[in-house]
């Protein structure tokens, strides 16, 4: 016997077998059993949510001669005809195909005959929405006042274009796309089925990869037993031409630092990999519209988005380098890349453009890129007022010459012997050493703090006090934000595990002295009021 695909082989026999479209199976079932049927229905709904399958099964169940609970018996002739095909009652008119007024005039002609085994002659149109304007016409009588033995089920994915005149005579049933946990477990029965053994990762990314659509995730089973009986989640994307997540959450990482080379280099390693640039741009708007929630609703993603406990923490973590207006302009750009590449000749470049909009953002001048400068103005801004407010930074109303407040030393934490020193002054040499050595595990373990420290440089260290300098006179703003009591505290612990005795870090403006740091630090936080103000300000859209 000839192989059937897995989407025919689980095609539902009665209604009971139906995943999702509880409410409609309800609706349908009531019916059947009160003996209300409805002279014509419309299922409407997106690929693979049950259309035809709901409509077969209506047709079997109102010509069985023992419906059970409103699902037909499956035993009886009438039933047992349907299930081969062999009923001459029920009579399937694919719209697209005979779309011409003749058809339906044809169609006319013949519903007068009454059925041959059954108590109902049902007409099941499917893509009834490509009828021509002159079909529907001579369809239009017939559907409103038919003979009592005929029922017509109407199906369609694109309700929108049917006349009003049509859809006022018909009862309505809105498919909506089914749960990924409901398509997950019909996909584990049928793997079970099927003799094959698919993990549940596997499961899940087939579910998703289905946006909704039963039939597409039997098809996509389908090809994926081709390859063998032992499925994983990884084959599973190699099939779809997807990436994982990992993948996904360092091109993210790439995005919030506007590391161009990185971009451009993993999106090279997608090509050398044989990916799918048009894939690859849905996966990075999916990536986005879930830290979008992330930030949004973070309570709510982990159920809306089908996510596990890690994987949502992750979202979260990541969504804090992204303001609101950036994710929103990220994901426009993706997805108007995905319709673009449709009439591209190279998608790749396409995708490399796209990607490069995300990076410069912050040289931009439109609103969208003001707004993103604005946010971080104001984040900097308000976190120079909690410095204030916590005696951290320098009060303005003080003098000049007023000190620091600084926290207490934690104990000192011994790691390194061979970098110990008794001298007060350090050579050149072993300075640099100590400091290169911090760098390196900061850009592992924070690249945030790293990034900040690689616009600078060390001027002056002694036996127990290193100060920072920004290069230019432009990068002074690290100052602040390095001087904070978190970053000054991590940095201060990190230099006394390497140095293995107390030490003390401080951030100074360029060509400032250590006599000369309280003075320039109060200077630049009064020419921040005098540029912004002190008032409160709000900047509305």
């Amino acid at each position: 016997m000839a192989y059937r695909a897995l989407y025919r082989q689980w095609r539902p026999k009665d209604f009971s077998h139906m995943v999702g479209q509880k409410a409609i199976v309800e609706t349908l079932r009531n019916q059947v059993n009160n003996d209300r049927i409805a002279h014509a229905y419309l299922f409407c709904g997106s690929r693979g949510t049950g259309k035809t399958s709901t409509a077969k099964i209506l047709a079997k169940a109102i010509n069985c001669e023992h419906p059970i609970n409103g699902d037909p018996c499956g035993e009886c002739a009438n039933c047992l005809r349907m299930e081969k095909d062999e009923s001459l009652d029920i009579i399937e008119i694919d719209a697209a195909s005979n779309n011409g007024v003749d058809e339906m005039r044809d169609l006319r002609d013949t519903v007068k005959y009454p059925p041959q085994f059954g108590r109902y002659k049902v007409y099941i149109i499917d893509e009834v929405h490509m009828l021509s304007t002159s079909a529907f016409n001579a369809l239009l009588k017939t559907l409103e006042e038919p003979p009592a033995h005929i029922v017509f089920i109407l199906a369609t994915t694109e309700p929108q274009k049917l006349p009003e005149t049509i859809l006022s005579r018909c009862q309505r049933f809105d498919f909506g796309r089914i749960a990924t946990d409901d398509i997950a477990s019909r996909l584990k029965e049928a793997s079970v089925g099927a003799g094959a053994n698919v993990s549940d990762g596997a499961l899940m990314t087939i579910a998703r990869a289905a946006e909704g659509g039963m039939r597409d995730a039997l098809s996509i089973l389908d090809m994926c037993l081709g390859y063998g009986n032992q499925i994983d989640e990884s084959m599973v994307r190699r099939i779809l031409g997807t990436c994982d997540s990992s993948f996904l959450f360092r091109f993210g990482n790439a995005l919030a630092d506007e590391d161009t080379g990185t971009v451009f280099r993993m999106i090279d390693e997608l090509m050398r990999d044989g990916r799918d640039p048009a894939v690859f741009s849905k996966d990075v708007s999916h990536h986005i519209r879930c830290l979008m929630l992330a930030k949004c609703c973070p309570d709510e993603m982990e159920s809306i988005l089908d996510l596990t406990a890690e994987a949502t923490s992750d979202y979260l973590e990541q969504a804090k380098r992204f303001t609101i207006s950036r994710l929103m302009r990220i994901l426009e750009i993706y997805m108007s890349l995905e319709t673009d590449m449709r009439f591209s000749g190279s998608p790749r470049t396409a995708l490399e453009n796209a990607s490069l909009k995300c990076c410069i953002r912050t040289k931009e001048t439109d609103t969208q890129a003001l707004n993103d400068r604005i946010d971080e103005l104001e984040n900097r801004l308000l976190a120079l007022s909690e410095q204030i407010q916590n005696g951290i930074a320098y009060s303005l109303t003080a003098p000049a010459k007023s000190k620091t407040i600084r926290p207490t030393e934690e104990k000192p934490v011994t790691k390194d012997p061979n970098l110990q020193r008794n001298n007060p002054a350090m050579a050149d040499s072993e300075k640099s050493a100590v400091w290169g050595a911090l760098m390196k595990q900061y850009q592992k373990t924070d690249p945030g703090i790293w990034s900040m420290l690689s616009h600078g440089q060390i001027v002056d260290a002694g036996s127990d006090i290193f100060r920072w300098q920004p290069k230019t006179p432009g990068d002074d703003f690290f100052i602040t934000t390095i001087s904070r009591e978190s970053s000054r505290k991590k940095i201060q612990e990190t230099l006394s595990e390497l140095m293995g005795h107390e030490c003390t870090f401080e951030a100074v403006p360029r060509d400032a002295g250590p006599g000369k740091q309280d003075e320039s630090e109060s200077n630049y936080i009064n020419k921040l009021y005098e540029t912004f103000g002190q008032k409160k300000v709000v900047v509305k859209e």
